[in-house]
């Protein structure tokens, strides 16, 4: 005679931190977004020059990946492939502040500045220690980039308050 447990048990599981539901009305969702955003891509203008990309070429981009995207997590729901791990709410919740608060210090404080904080609050919020990655790594980002876009390419940066400091 066999007990309960000795009989194979089926088990299906269920998306932790949410429904399987919610996350194929989520996937819908983005998939139409990024359809509607390629169609409307496809009724900018051409470009003037045949090597320039024209202003359609970065909606195109975004509405394709969001139509992949949706369509990978459509069929990917079941697995729990997109769930993110155990507290990363609200190291999520805490990156979209510091982003929203760089964006709105980036002109009174400057470009340089900014970044270093965002990126040293980044890099806390995510986990890491290390004094010399938390100095080192937003400094020489913070200088390669801020010297690549106004030296090499010519665009602008806001300098802020160390606006007399920099060349």
């Amino acid at each position: 005679m066999s007990t309960p447990t000795d009989l194979p048990q089926e088990t299906t599981q269920q998306p932790q931190g949410g429904s399987l539901l919610g996350d194929r009305i989520i996937a819908v969702i983005v998939t139409a977004l990024g359809a509607v955003l390629l169609f409307l891509a496809f009724g900018f203008p051409e470009p003037g020059q045949p090597e320039d990309p024209g202003t359609a070429a970065l909606p195109r981009l975004i509405g394709g990946a969001l139509v992949i995207l949706g369509i990978m997590l459509l069929f990917n729901s079941e697995r729990n492939t997109f769930l993110p791990e155990e507290g990363t709410r609200l190291r999520t919740v805490l990156i979209v502040v510091v982003g929203v608060v760089y964006a709105l210090l980036m002109t009174p404080l400057g470009f340089m500045l900014s970044t270093l904080a965002f990126m040293v609050l980044g890099l806390l919020i995510m986990g890491v220690r290390s004094i010399v990655r938390l100095i080192l790594v937003p400094v020489l980002v913070s200088v390669a980039v801020y010297y690549l876009f106004t030296a090499a390419l010519g665009v602008y940066l806001p300098s802020g308050v160390i606006e007399g400091i920099l060349p």
